[in-house]
């Protein structure tokens, strides 16, 4: 199935004492007249691993919004609430993908 993916928002959370910046990114999938949100988070280590390589982290929480609804996720019928894991975010970071399978944790 063919979705249409785009960015409706960002939320980006400053570092704070020891805090550590993230940023939450919402988009809007939709198919057809069928219309819902994703979410996808960055969390600290995350965040600060793609930015410190210079690859954007919009487009990072995009590729693993699109890698996830490909693999078959249909977010119709579940909400969509993605954290992206430190391991990926350091392969985005060098090769700017999410194409290497990683196991669950």
């Amino acid at each position: 199935m063919k979705f249409d993916i785009f960015l409706v928002g960002s939320n980006r959370e400053r570092a704070y004492a020891q805090y550590k910046a993230s940023a939450t990114y919402t988009f809007s999938v939709s198919h057809g007249p069928e219309k819902t949100h994703a979410e996808v988070i960055l969390t600290d280590t995350s965040l600060e691993v793609i930015e410190k390589t210079g690859r954007d982290a919009r487009t990072a929480a995009r590729l693993a919004l699109e890698r996830l609804l490909t693999r078959g996720c249909d977010p119709f019928e579940n909400s969509i609430f993605v954290q992206i894991p430190y391991r990926q975010a350091a392969f985005f970071s060098k090769f700017g993908s999410f194409l290497r399978e990683f196991p669950s944790s």
